[in-house]
């Protein structure tokens, strides 16, 4: 499940606690109302900032589809000139049609602009291919229906739930916070074979229930598919046609009753720099050689009844149908 009652609230309520014009994920028709980014205060408005050799970028990008960018030199100085650019746009779902823009600056705002398609997918990636005074500068997004304020207003949630420094999941997976969920994300080296469990308070898997999830990457270039559950719903599975680790990988994670997914850009924090290039660069450790073996599974799908509480741990109380409650927590 996405959100219990309480966990909602306490989601809306660190959020607006955070920044007050955030509108609730179930309403991004008020994203309307967000103050205007400027060339000045688009890091604070809850962006994107991604380092390349010849230039760091900071993406904002509405859910109405518009785009605003801040580009810099390595020395820091706003490069107002001498950059052109295409942005193509491509919903992560099957027989989806690619849509292109182009980036123009805004003399006004002091930013580079464009318009995209309205993010109405669960999930949407967002390519572009940059000329920066003669150098190329390309990168991608996977992004929420919310947009890049969603992506921050999430992780600024799941930043309070500690796991164990460099804790990995029973299949040497990367571990990461989605809502309710605790999730171990996958790949095989050799194959592309990706993998998501659902893990219990001990990181063992359990059985994914209705739930569905989405991954996006993007490494020597992007790709995103949609994962299915296995036949004995232990887990899900796809393939990705990227092989090596990504700068960045991006989840979408939903109960299929609930209308809209948890989206998480994993192990990143808001105001951190996602660095490409032009420094050290630091991968998600996603593709591992692994031998998958029978999975041990516990119990039955959850139901949460208690939200997060606290600050720096998470807390979570688990009722599983049919059998006793069972308390979760997370040091």
């Amino acid at each position: 499940m996405r959100f219990s009652v309480l966990l909602r609230s306490t989601f809306m309520a660190l959020a607006l606690a955070s920044f007050a014009t955030l509108p609730a994920c179930s309403k991004k028709s008020d994203a309307a109302k967000d103050t205007e980014v400027t060339a000045e205060n688009i890091a604070a408005e809850d962006a994107l900032t991604e380092q390349y050799e010849p230039a760091t970028v900071t993406w904002a990008v509405k859910p109405d589809g518009h785009v605003q960018a801040r580009i810099k030199a390595p020395d820091g100085e706003p490069i107002e000139n001498g950059v052109a650019g295409t942005l193509t746009v491509k919903p992560v779902q099957k027989d989806a049609t690619p849509v292109k823009a182009k980036l123009a600056f805004d003399a006004k705002a002091g930013l580079y602009t464009a318009d995209i398609p309205k993010l109405e997918a669960d999930l949407t990636e967002v390519s572009y291919e940059l000329d920066v005074k003669g150098k190329p500068v390309k990168g991608a997004m996977h992004l929420p229906k919310g947009g890049t304020k969603e992506l921050v207003a999430t992780a600024k949630v799941t930043a309070d739930i500690k796991i164990p420094e460099g804790k990995k999941g029973p299949n040497g997976g990367i571990i990461q916070v989605a809502g309710d969920d605790l999730l171990e994300i996958v790949a095989d080296q050799k194959s592309g074979e990706t993998r998501v469990y659902i893990l219990d308070d001990d990181f063992k898997p359990m059985p994914v229930g209705k739930h569905k999830v989405k991954i996006g990457v993007v490494a020597s270039g992007p790709d995103a598919i949609e994962l299915s559950p296995e036949p004995k719903g232990l887990f899900f599975t796809g393939k990705l046609n990227v092989k090596a680790n990504p700068t960045k990988l991006t989840v979408a994670f939903w109960d299929e009753d609930e209308p809209e997914p948890v989206v998480v850009l994993c192990g990143w924090h808001p105001g951190t720099v996602i660095v490409v290039g032009g420094g050290p660069v630091v991968v998600m450790p996603l593709f591992v050689a692994v031998a998958w073996t029978p999975v041990v599974v516990v119990g039955a799908p959850p139901v949460i009844v208690v939200g997060h509480k606290g600050k720096g741990k998470g807390h979570w109380k688990w009722k599983h149908k049919g059998g006793p409650g069972v308390k979760i927590h997370i040091h």
